[in-house]
């Protein structure tokens, strides 16, 4: 199997911390426990692809983002340290993107971590929606 749409999904959701503040922090940029729970689930993954190969929508479509790409975007959309979440939601409301997940809970059984994959796509897809996050 050819990785790289894997990966190019991945790099595509910006997955890393990005803010406004152009200088290097001086200190640890602090979260509480209530805001890093929050995302807690999804900083488990390691890119393992097994949520991705077991995807029936990515085996059909290699267009599709995938869930590891969209499990890696939820983990800095709900980071409230986090500023690109907005630009992260407008990525995956692509066609190609969260709207493609047929909800079979495949990735959600595949994944060696326990990460609730499904739910994460959920949740990122009431954001777009709601636009709160």
């Amino acid at each position: 199997m050819d990785m790289e749409p894997f990966f190019q999904a991945y790099r595509d959701v910006m997955p890393f911390l990005i803010t406004k503040d152009t200088n290097e922090p001086t200190r640890e940029r602090l979260q509480s426990a209530e805001d890093r729970e929050r995302f807690d689930d999804t900083t488990k993954c390691i890119l393992c692809a097994a949520c991705t190969t077991s995807c029936p929508v990515f085996w059909n479509d290699g267009q599709y983002f995938g869930p590891a790409a969209i499990v890696n975007a939820h983990r800095f959309i709900f980071d409230s340290r986090d500023e690109a979440g907005e630009q992260r939601l407008e990525i995956l409301n692509d066609r190609d993107g969260v709207w493609r997940c047929r909800t079979t809970f495949n990735c959600t059984d595949a994944c060696p971590r326990g990460i609730e994959v499904t739910k994460a796509i959920a949740e990122v897809k009431r954001a777009l929606i709601t636009r709160r996050f």
